[in-house]
């Protein structure tokens, strides 16, 4: 028995569903980490946001990445930068939030993938 699914005109009704829950979570995990394209005059592809996010990135904040990438703790971090220990890992945080990772070593990761460091 074979039927052609084009030929069926139901109407389809979606519930809410725990599969249904993580399909819209997930597409909104890669939405929020997704680089946008970005397309220059002549129409080609320019400078992606992997790449262009560093641009917002601070020199401060460069050298707390390094630093961070390279395994200082925070006290010797906050030392060498002249900030608080709360400051460094507030920067940390936000560098994290950028690159939509939820550890340093995820961070560390995005990092390089980026070219950010």
């Amino acid at each position: 028995m074979t039927t052609r699914l084009s030929a069926r005109r139901n109407p389809s009704v979606i519930r809410g569903s725990s599969l249904l829950e993580a399909l819209i979570a997930l597409f909104e995990r890669y939405w929020e980490i997704g680089a946008p394209l970005r397309v220059t005059p002549e129409g080609r592809i320019g400078e992606t946001g992997l790449t262009a996010d560093f641009a917002s990135l601070t020199p401060e904040h460069q050298h707390l990445l390094s630093l961070t990438v390279a395994g200082i703790t925070d006290e010797s971090i906050a030392g060498q930068l002249g900030v608080s220990k709360r400051t460094v890992q507030r920067r940390i945080q936000g560098m994290m939030n950028l690159a939509g990772v939820a550890t340093r070593m995820q961070l560390g990761r995005q990092a390089a993938r980026r070219k950010w460091i």
